[in-house]
């Protein structure tokens, strides 16, 4: 069921992408025991004027000569309730070493929030998690 959003600036090539959505999806695997086949992942690209870091967008900060923050990159994971502590701590490791070693940013900007989708809140062909005894 793993379903997550990741927000990222503009910027990184076609391969880098590639590799982090692979290296994300290795991530939750290896964390939270999840199938490979159920991971979803969604890579929303914003531009540099849509990233807000301080009350400066990134855009901004170009344009006036300044170094750019990497505005990010935010991940919000979606997963149905019932993950230890430690698996959530080993996801969060994971999706953050994954971001650094493919997009060369540091640990420092990068967010990682976990929401707990109860069973019966998430719906998979047609019923909930739930009743397919998720």
């Amino acid at each position: 069921m793993p379903n997550l959003n990741v927000y990222v600036a503009e910027g990184h090539t076609v391969a880098q992408k590639a590799a982090l959505l692979q290296r994300m999806t290795d991530a939750v695997v290896d964390s939270v025991g999840s199938p490979k086949e159920s991971v979803r992942i969604f890579l929303i690209e914003l531009p540099r004027a849509h990233v807000c870091v301080g009350g400066v967008t990134l855009l901004a900060d170009e344009l006036a000569g300044r170094p750019v923050p990497p505005g990010g990159p935010t991940v919000h994971a979606f997963l149905i309730a019932g993950r230890s502590d430690a698996q959530k701590e080993a996801l969060i490791g994971g999706i953050t070493r994954a971001i650094g070693e493919t997009l060369a940013i540091p640990p420092d900007p990068v967010r990682v929030m976990i929401f707990d989708v109860a069973s019966t809140d998430f719906g998979m062909k047609g019923v909930t998690a739930k009743s397919l005894g998720r």
